[in-house]
């Protein structure tokens, strides 16, 4: 399963930004962007929110809700949030 620092690698990756200049706009040292997208370090929801804007993308992609990165889904993926959904439950019972 992918995690959520190997999301927001991919994608400012894909972007073809470099961590400066995200860390920036997040206004966050590049090391401690560094380290969320090493699974050391959580972003707060105001920084979800802003790496969202800044890169138009789903928090739900990121958050591993939904199998994309794009703002909308399939119906053929319906199956695969349920399963997630019903993953993520049986995890937050414990």
């Amino acid at each position: 399963m992918i995690t959520f620092g190997e999301r927001i690698k991919e994608i400012r990756e894909l972007k073809g930004f470099p961590q400066k200049q995200v860390a920036d706009f997040l206004d966050l040292q590049r090391s401690n962007y560094s380290k969320i997208e090493n699974n050391h370090q959580n972003m707060t929801h105001k920084q979800l929110k802003l790496f969202c804007i800044f890169f138009d993308i789903s928090s739900d992609y990121l958050l591993g809700i939904t199998p994309g990165n794009n703002k909308s889904f399939s119906l053929d993926s319906i199956e695969d949030m349920i399963k997630k959904l019903e993953e993520i439950k049986k995890t937050m019972i414990k």
